[in-house]
């Protein structure tokens, strides 16, 4: 299975990239939101591991434009923890929402 992991943070994207490929995962990373458009086109991954703050394109906007082409499951990671921002993620379409400790 392949995971595409979306942080700009280059160490924590490191840090599950590592934690990922021990769990069996080919791992895939991109550290703003059109290079995660892009490699989501390109290589397919079975799930996104995604932020929100985002350079280039907001994590909200990636979520919302792969979901309307793809049911690709999407683990939201980030530091947003407002209520509003869980709640317009899920809309948004993921499939999860995990505040970053």
């Amino acid at each position: 299975m392949k995971a595409l992991i979306v942080d700009d943070d280059l160490a924590l994207a490191d840090v599950l990239s590592f934690t990922m490929r021990r769990a069996g995962f080919e791992v895939l990373v991109a550290h703003d939101g059109l290079a995660a458009l892009e490699r989501w086109r390109r290589d397919d991954p079975d799930l996104i591991v995604l932020d929100l703050n985002l350079p280039r394109l907001d994590g909200n906007k990636v979520c919302q434009q792969i979901r309307q082409e793809s049911k690709t499951p999407i683990i939201m990671l980030t530091v947003r923890g407002d209520d509003d921002d869980v709640v317009r993620g899920l809309e948004m379409g993921a499939d999860d929402y995990i505040v970053k400790p």
